[in-house]
Order: structure tokens, then C-alpha cells, then sequence
């Protein structure tokens, strides 16, 4: 796995792209948000951390819609809840409504340092448009019920979805 310098500390070159909704929550989640949309459940919060930590460490670039909600609401309450995990969120995706793989490729194309990813969504929007991103897709219903949207998954998803069944 591929290391970047950053100060002190070495960090690998990976990015997990985090949606929350159907992620860290389903439908069945019954905890709601301060603006009173569903909110994160815990459980799957600590999955989610601990399958980074098992995979060497990462940064978290967010593509859910979660990334335009107001600041002081959801959004913060995001992030203290991945604090509580110690994780944070690096960086956020801009693509345009339902464009998310777009999102991810420009993304990828403005850091190239970023050799290694998997994707955490629920959707499939536009990702089939763009192979390599379709072979490390993980569709969720739920962190825990990761599933391989591609038939022939890259490495990356493979490692990350085995991390994730055992943590589960």
C-alpha cells in the first residue's frame, strides 16, 4: 500500500468515498438528526472505523448530499459523531445531483496521490460510466450488508468488504 510523508507521520494514499444515508443509516434507523432527518447509527459508525483502521488508515472524502446541508445542523453533528470514532471527514466531493461518479473521478484526477479507494454508497448512480470506480463499489443497504457492485471487484473492495464481515 502506498505511503505519503505528511509532516512526522507516513499515510497511505487511500480514500474511502463516504455516503451517509443507506451507509451509516437505513430506514430502519431510529435516531434522527438535530434538523430531524435520520441520523448515523453508532454501531455502524464504529464498523465503518474499524474497517479503516484494519486497512492501514485513510481519509474520508464525503459524496453524500450530507455535504450541503447547513453548518451548526446535520453536518456538524456528522462529524462529532465520526469524531467519536476518531475519524474526520478530509475533503468533500462537488459534483451535481446525481453525478456522483463524475464527482469522484474529478476528484481522483485533482490528487493523484490517491492510488488506492473504495466507494461506500447505496446508490449506483453514473458509476458504472467509469470502470475503475465501478470495480471498487461497494452498495450498501447498511455498512454492514456490503456488497460488491461489480463482478470482477478490484483488491481494494475486496479487503475493505472482508473487514467490514469481520467487524459486523
Amino acid at each position: 500500500m502506498a505511503l505519503e510523508k505528511r509532516g512526522n507521520k507516513r499515510y497511505m494514499s487511500f480514500a474511502v468515498f463516504l455516503d451517509v444515508d443507506g451507509v451509516l443509516n437505513t430506514r430502519k434507523t431510529v435516531i434522527s438528526s438535530p434538523d430531524g432527518h435520520i441520523g448515523v447509527d453508532d454501531a455502524r459508525i464504529e464498523i465503518l472505523a474499524g474497517a479503516i483502521e484494519k486497512y492501514g488508515g485513510g481519509d474520508i472524502v464525503l459524496t453524500s448530499d450530507w455535504k450541503n446541508v447547513r453548518i451548526g445542523g446535520d453536518l456538524d453533528y456528522l462529524r462529532d459523531k465520526l469524531m467519536g470514532y476518531n475519524l474526520e471527514i478530509s475533503a468533500v466531493t462537488k459534483e451535481h445531483w446525481n453525478k456522483r461518479g463524475q464527482g469522484i473521478q474529478d476528484y481522483l484526477e485533482e490528487h493523484p496521490k490517491i492510488d488506492e479507494y473504495i466507494i461506500l454508497d447505496d446508490n449506483r448512480f453514473d458509476f458504472e460510466d467509469f470502470p475503475p470506480l465501478w470495480e471498487r463499489l461497494l452498495i450498501t443497504d447498511g455498512i454492514e450488508n456490503a456488497a460488491f457492485a461489480s463482478k470482477t471487484p478490484a483488491v481494494e473492495a475486496i479487503i475493505f468488504r472482508e473487514y467490514i464481515k469481520e467487524l459486523s
